[in-house]
């Protein structure tokens, strides 16, 4: 009898060590730059819903592939979220192949040609404008406008070389543009380092004003600033597509589908949009209120995300000859 019973107890032991390893498995490690209170919301959303932890390490983009490709003998990471879609196409060999049933609404080209990443949101460039340091009738209505002298050490922009986003912003100018227009917004310019000082300093009335992201931008307008303006050029706002990507050979494997499922959900990307401006990147997705639908501005149609990626280093290299330049 007693020997059952030291049998049974071994076997409740062995399950409850097996159920615990179970239960520490249904976790996802989630790299990420987006901001924090996002990273929140989608994170408890998603453990809600599946019961499923999200452990999320906040870092830069650049920092995040750097990492990934560090640890692939041991990858630590399942899931990177953030940073436009050229990023993931220049470290897609990091990432492992998962096509979503939720990328059936996506538009042509969101989805890498062996599902390595998938456009989760779109970022639309735009012109933020202090109000109260810019004149109604002096607001910029393109982007060439920018190029007029009266704004010289009047506009701010992120420095390309180290922002994702102010290389889609000088991907944009470029084809718009070509060097000459650069030329001519470098020559009025400040570059600053970092992308989250445009949207602050032209908030804070530091500049009057930046070349930015519509949601960073909104944000300000839908908390109640009065003094914060969007301009949409008329020559045509930017639209770059952000993504997500599973981490190849990643701890859990089956977790990270399910959370690239969730983010890219209908549901999600209504959510995200609505509460911090995202632009979904699902062709179902998103109520407008607040913000002008994408039918009532002009878009560059000329911009292309892969062809951005395949110029980056020759744009790059011609930028930092004409900063240096000046």
């Amino acid at each position: 009898m007693r020997r059952q019973v030291i049998r049974l107890l071994a076997v409740f032991f062995f399950l409850s060590l097996a159920f615990s390893g179970a239960s520490q498995a249904a976790e996802v490690v989630l790299y990420s730059s987006n901001p924090s209170e996002l990273l929140d919301l989608v994170s408890k959303g998603f453990e809600a819903k599946t019961g499923i932890k999200v452990s999320v390490v906040r870092m830069g983009t650049g920092e995040a592939m750097k990492r990934i490709a560090a640890e692939k003998q041991n990858p630590l990471c399942d899931v990177f979220w953030s940073g436009d879609v050229a990023v993931l196409e220049n470290a897609k060999e990091n990432f492992q192949t998962y096509k979503s049933p939720e990328t059936a609404a996506l538009p042509p080209g969101y989805i890498e040609k062996e599902a390595r990443w998938t456009a989760s949101n779109d970022h639309l460039m735009i012109i933020m404008v202090n109000k109260s340091l810019v004149k109604p009738e002096d607001t910029p209505k393109n982007w060439k406008d920018l190029f007029d002298p009266k704004w010289k050490g009047k506009i701010v922009m992120a420095n390309p070389e180290k922002s994702g986003s102010a290389y889609a912003q000088v991907y944009g100018l470029h084809k718009l543009y070509g060097w000459d227009g650069l030329n001519k917004l470098i020559a009025n310019a400040k570059v600053l380092d970092s992308s989250s000082l445009i949207y602050k300093g032209v908030a804070a009335g530091e500049y009057p004003l930046g070349i930015t992201m519509e949601y960073a931008a909104h944000r300000y307008i839908a908390g109640g600033d009065k003094n914060v303006g969007i301009v949409y050029p008329a020559d045509g706002a930017f639209m770059a597509p952000e993504a997500t990507g599973i981490v190849k050979n990643c701890p859990h494997p089956e977790e990270a589908k399910k959370f690239v499922d969730y983010l890219i959900s209908k549901e999600v990307e209504d959510e995200v949009f609505a509460k911090y401006s995202r632009r979904p990147a699902r062709l179902d997705a998103g109520d407008t209120e607040g913000l002008p639908s994408l039918k009532q501005m002009t878009l560059l149609a000329s911009f292309d995300p892969m062809e951005a990626n395949r110029l980056e280093k020759e744009i790059l290299a011609k930028w930092k000859e004409i900063i240096l330049s000046k």
